[in-house]
């Protein structure tokens, strides 16, 4: 394909995120879910082979619970105590269950908002993109369960495998954390990429789950070298919004520092507080506001060429520029 397939899609992508702006509500959301491509991945195994001890206090977590249960006197707490506590607990799911409902929901309105303005060129209807969100519910939240249940698993393989280099560090645990490091990233790497394509196929084609899931792997395939180029273009684009959010900081926050000083020099409480507090506030809606356009506009990249490939195929950039190079020698 002799057409600058990437740059069409990221051009198109932010000209529907930048205007339409109702879609940013379904882009806070979906955030929750973990952005669309390689860097949830990145970020869970990073941790785990960095901090080895996180996972496995995971996994201890119930033995925890166990410590706390035998100091806990359950005669010290009155009847209206338990009641009190039973519907706390009551409240905390239902507003857990409603978060993730959003969350789902908001991802099926994104997919199908970004295929209806690849078919239309025009700005979709935020209302028709609910009632799909709402009817694909069920499917994609299975696709999302597995690959959070999934990216768990892994995580806790690295994090042993960490834990035992480190405890006992020799050539053959540095090669089998290696080993798993490898293998882990691999795996993640290919079920990230699956449930993308599967939530298109989900989405924008209608399919039940299972042929979803089956087409997803041999559109991936098919795409294997595209699909880790448009998920390294994204990752660098991560990069460079991290970046920016960090000047952000530095810039907002640049006020509370000059309320600071001023506090510290007449002694105000009330100026050292309201100053933090501006501070907090202005980085929290910034954050909210950024991430929420670019869950958008990620989004969108992904539906675009998951659209490209599934209609018409895309062929690899580099094996495109190895081509052009080649012919030139």
């Amino acid at each position: 394909m002799k057409t600058p397939l990437y740059r069409q899609a990221l051009a198109h992508s932010w000209q529907l995120a930048k205007n339409h702006k109702l879609l940013w509500v379904y882009g806070l959301f979906a955030t929750f879910l973990g952005q669309m491509g390689l860097l949830e991945l990145i970020g869970k195994v990073g941790v785990s082979s960095s901090d080895y001890a996180l996972h496995p206090k995971w996994l201890a977590f119930p033995k925890f619970c166990q410590y706390v249960a035998s100091g806990f006197k359950a005669e010290y707490i009155p009847v209206e105590g338990w009641i009190w506590m039973v519907w706390l607990g009551v409240i905390l799911l239902g507003l857990l269950a409603a978060f993730v409902f959003m969350s789902v929901l908001s991802q099926g309105a994104l997919i199908h908002a970004s295929a209806k303005s690849v078919k239309s060129k025009k700005l979709p209807d935020v209302g028709v993109a609910w009632h799909v969100g709402v009817s694909h519910f069920w499917r994609l939240f299975t696709l999302n369960l597995v690959k959070k249940l999934i990216m768990v698993i892994l995580s806790v393989l690295v994090g042993f495998a960490t834990l035992n280099f480190v405890v006992q560090e020799s050539g053959w645990n540095l090669f089998v954390f290696l080993l798993a490091f490898l293998a882990v990233v691999l795996v993640g790497m290919v079920i990230s990429f699956l449930v993308i394509y599967a939530a298109g196929y989900v989405v924008v084609e209608e399919y039940p789950l299972g042929k979803a899931v089956a087409s997803a792997w041999k559109l991936f395939i098919d795409h294997w070298l595209v699909s880790i180029e448009v998920g390294l273009v994204i990752l660098f684009m991560n990069v460079v919004l991290g970046l920016v959010v960090l000047f952000a900081f530095m810039v907002i926050f640049f006020p509370t520092l000059l309320a600071w000083l001023v506090a510290s020099l007449t002694f105000s409480y009330w100026l050292y507080f309201i100053g933090l507090t501006l501070g907090v506030v202005g980085f929290t809606l910034f954050i909210i506001l950024v991430g929420s356009l670019f869950t958008v506009y990620t989004t969108s990249v992904w539906t675009y060429l998951f659209m490209k490939m599934h209609k018409h195929g895309i062929h690899s950039r580099i094996m495109h520029w190895s081509g052009h190079i080649s012919k030139k020698h």
